[in-house]
C-alpha cells in the first residue's frame, strides 16, 4: 500500500493561514478608507452636533457674561449670602417669552417637567413649588365637611341626597358660593375623570383655581376621601353618571351605565351611582351620545334628580341633546357646556378653545365648558386663569350658572364651618 505523501497540506494550518490573510486585507483596505477621509474630508460634515458655550463672546479684557438662562425671572439668591464670592461675572438679561405670550415662529419654547404632581419650570426647585403651593396666602377657601345634616337618607347601599325639610336643595348646599357684584362676564370650567389617576387628581385639586368645578368618577377607590379633600381646597364637585353611547355594544361599559332600552333599572342605578360619596352639588354625563336624543329615558333620570335636589350638567360633548328641555319640563337645576376644551391635548389648541369660551362668555354674560385632567390642561388652566381679571372677567363655579339660580343661593344658609356630619 503507497505510503501518505508528505508534501500534502495540512487542513487546520491552510485554513488558519486563509483567514489571517483574509483579515489583514480587510483591514488594510479599512485603514485607507480611513486615510483617504481623513485626508480629504470636511469635519464638519461628520454629523449632528451640539456646541455649548458658557460665555458670550466678548474682548478678553471685559468680564465673562453668562448665556441668559431659559427662565425669565432673575435667578439669583432673593436673600444676601456673606461674604459671597465674585467670580467676575455679569448674568445677562434672560430673553425667553413668558407663557403667557404666544411664541414667535421659531422661538424656543420653555421646557418644564411634572415632579410629585407639580410643573416645576426651568431655574425652579421642587422644594420652592411645593412651597409655595402651600403658602398661607395660596390656601383658598375650605367649603364645609360632607355630609351637611338633613340633606341625607341612609339606604341600604349607602347615603342618599335629599332636600331639607326647609327646602334648601344638594344643589344650593354643596355648591361653591359665588359673588359677581360688577356683573362681569362668567367663565366656568369643569375638570373631569378625577379619582382613577392619583398624580392627575391631586394636581386638579391642589393646583387649580378653586372657582374650577371637579367632576369625579363613581367607582373611584377612596372616593369620599378625595371629595373631601377637594372641597377642603374650595372646590365644588360633581359625580359623573355613564349614559349609554352610540358604540355601547363594542366597548367595555360602566356596570352601571344608563341605557334606552332598560329604563326601568335606571332608577336604581341613579341610586347606586347617588349613594357612592356625598358632598356634590350635582351630576355631570360621561359619554351619553345615544342616551342624550332619547326624551323617554331622559326624563325619568332627570325627574329622579329633580327630587332628590341634584342638579344635572352637560360636559359640552353631546350634540341634539334633550337634556336641557326635559330639565326645564322636570324642573331640574340645568346647565349646559358650550364645548370642551382638550379634545385636542395640544397647549396651542387648548388655548384656542379657551378663547372661544371668553367670546361666548362676552356676548351671553356668561359660559361653561368640560376638559380633563391632562397636565397639559392643568397647565394651561392655572396660566389662563391669571388673566381673566386682566380681560375684564370673572372665573365662576359651574353652579353659578346653574339655571335654577334660587336654589344656589340658599347655599348661604347653611355654608358655614362645622355643619357636616363626621365623614363616612
Amino acid at each position: 500500500m503507497p505510503g501518505k505523501r508528505r508534501d500534502d497540506p495540512n487542513p487546520v494550518l491552510s485554513g488558519i493561514a486563509h483567514t489571517a490573510a483574509s483579515l489583514a486585507f480587510f483591514s488594510a483596505c479599512a485603514l485607507g478608507l480611513g486615510a483617504a477621509v481623513y485626508a480629504m474630508g470636511d469635519a464638519d460634515d461628520a454629523g449632528p452636533a451640539t456646541h455649548i458655550a458658557l460665555f458670550e463672546d466678548a474682548p478678553h479684557d471685559a468680564a465673562p457674561v453668562l448665556k441668559a438662562r431659559l427662565d425669565a425671572r432673575d435667578l439669583r439668591p432673593t436673600r444676601a449670602v456673606a461674604d459671597e464670592p465674585s467670580l467676575g461675572v455679569t448674568y445677562a438679561a434672560a430673553s425667553v417669552p413668558e407663557r403667557s405670550q404666544p411664541l414667535e415662529q421659531g422661538d424656543a419654547a420653555p421646557q418644564s417637567v411634572r415632579i410629585n404632581g407639580h410643573t416645576v419650570r426651568p431655574g425652579q426647585a421642587l422644594s420652592d413649588v411645593t412651597a409655595a403651593a402651600q403658602s398661607p396666602a395660596a390656601e383658598p377657601v375650605t367649603l364645609p365637611r360632607a355630609p351637611i345634616s338633613g340633606l341625607y337618607e341612609r339606604a341600604s347601599i349607602g347615603r342618599l341626597p335629599v332636600i331639607a325639610a326647609s327646602g334648601v336643595t344638594p344643589a344650593g348646599a354643596y355648591a361653591r358660593p359665588f359673588e359677581n357684584p360688577d356683573g362681569k362676564p362668567a367663565v366656568s370650567v369643569i375638570v373631569g375623570g378625577l379619582g382613577i389617576n392619583y398624580t392627575h387628581t391631586a394636581s386638579a385639586i391642589d393646583e387649580l383655581p378653586p372657582e374650577i368645578t371637579l367632576s369625579f368618577v363613581p367607582h373611584a377607590r377612596n372616593l369620599q376621601t378625595w371629595i373631601n379633600r377637594a372641597r377642603a381646597a374650595g372646590h365644588e364637585v360633581l359625580i359623573e353618571m355613564p349614559l349609554e353611547p352610540y358604540d355601547y355594544g363594542r366597548v367595555r361599559p360602566h356596570p352601571q351605565t344608563l341605557t334606552v332600552a332598560d329604563v326601568s333599572s335606571n332608577a336604581n342605578k341613579v341610586d347606586w351611582l347617588l349613594s357612592r360619596g356625598t358632598g356634590y352639588f350635582g351630576v355631570v354625563n360621561y359619554q351619553g351620545a345615544k342616551f342624550a336624543t332619547d326624551r323617554a329615558a331622559a326624563e325619568p333620570m332627570l325627574s329622579a334628580l329633580a327630587k332628590r335636589g341634584v342638579a344635572f350638567v352637560e360636559d359640552g360633548s353631546l350634540s341634539r341633546s334633550v337634556f336641557a328641555s326635559t330639565a326645564s319640563d322636570t324642573g331640574t337645576p340645568f346647565v349646559g357646556a358650550a364645548h370642551t376644551i382638550d379634545d385636542d391635548t395640544d397647549a396651542d389648541a387648548i388655548e384656542k378653545r379657551l378663547l372661544a369660551l371668553e367670546k361666548i362668555a362676552k356676548d351671553d354674560g356668561s359660559a361653561l365648558a368640560g376638559g380633563f385632567a391632562y397636565p397639559v390642561t392643568i397647565d394651561v388652566l392655572q396660566a389662563w386663569a391669571g388673566r381673566l381679571e386682566d380681560k375684564g372677567l370673572v372665573l365662576a363655579p359651574a353652579s353659578a350658572l346653574l339655571s335654577d339660580a334660587q336654589r344656589v343661593r340658599q347655599v348661604t344658609a347653611i355654608a358655614a364651618p362645622g355643619a357636616g356630619d363626621p365623614a363616612p
